[in-house]
């Protein structure tokens, strides 16, 4: 009797010829022990690939700084120095980075269930649509910067004001994502609803809310990045303070590592929030986890 053996998507394959009859068997669901090494070797070697190519550019950021006008560029061995300097010195860094967020998490926690509430209202009910829609397309086609002089003038130029342009610059995209997702659940879910005697309020919560998750995640993502854009926006512009105005100050006195430092902690504080969102995201859809992976 000869065997051969041969992968399958769902595992091994044992082929038994004897007096020429052929008896295929599917053992599925046994680890391959050879994928996993190879997809272990393949992180590795990404994750290698990435460390040898940050290094590279560490290490030509630091040679070229060194050539540099120090006015203009420095090494990177510099913006070490300078968050040193900012953040174990000073602490300047991080009394600008709570000054910022603490306005920042307040416009953006509050544009989060408005903009939601209104994006729900607008996909829902046509009457809301033909009232709210041509002035929230309006909005959301102005370019909020315009509306600074305006909001100096009206509210001032403290925390108000900077808690109102974060609000602004995040509360639109939710809405447009929430009122997409609202306008895309199933009809056929809403007529099982109505055929159980399901109300209007009992309807929304067991159907069109869940159906609306994916949609409102979208625009929460997108409103983290419009809500660090509507912080700087206001710092730089109105009020000189927290990280904008940390950056407005460096570069003024033409110290670029400063700036850069600044940067760093911007791009940190937007993963941190990209990442809380993402968890929240599994927590409350746990289906989430799954889409897009292999294997398990």
């Amino acid at each position: 009797m000869a065997e051969a053996w041969s992968m399958t998507r769902g595992g091994c394959k044992r082929t038994s010829d004897s007096a020429g009859t052929t008896v295929s068997v599917i053992e599925a669901g046994i680890p391959d022990p050879g994928r996993d090494m190879v997809f272990s070797e393949t992180r590795i070697g990404v994750w290698s690939i990435r460390a040898g190519t940050l290094a590279i550019l560490l290490v030509s950021w630091e040679f070229y700084g060194r050539s540099a006008n120090p006015a203009l560029f420095v090494p990177f061995t510099g913006v070490v120095s300078a968050f040193v300097d900012m953040a174990l010195v000073s602490n300047e860094l991080w009394l600008a980075t709570l000054d910022s967020a603490r306005a920042m998490f307040i416009g953006f926690a509050v544009a989060i269930p408005i903009g939601t509430a209104l994006g729900l209202l607008i996909g829902r009910y046509k009457i809301v649509e033909y009232v709210l829609d041509p002035y929230v397309s309006f909005l959301y086609a102005l370019p909020m910067v315009v509306l600074i002089p305006l909001l100096i003038i009206w509210i001032g130029i403290g925390t108000p004001a900077r808690i109102i342009i974060v609000f602004l610059e995040c509360v639109f995209p939710i809405i447009i994502n929430t009122t997409i997702g609202s306008q895309q659940v199933p009809r056929s879910l809403l007529d099982t609803a109505s055929s159980f005697g399901a109300s209007e309020r009992q309807t929304i919560r067991t159907v069109v809310v869940p159906s609306m998750l994916p949609y409102i995640f979208t625009g929460v993502h997108v409103a983290i990045g419009t809500a660090l854009v509507g912080m700087l926006l206001a710092e730089m512009l109105v009020v000189l303070r927290g990280l904008g105005g940390l950056i407005v100050t460096a570069s003024n006195s033409y110290q670029p590592a400063r700036v850069i430092v600044t940067l760093f902690v911007l791009v940190a504080e937007s993963l941190l929030l990209v990442g809380l969102m993402g968890r929240l995201r599994n927590r409350l859809m746990p289906w989430s986890q799954q889409h897009g992976r292999v294997g398990g």
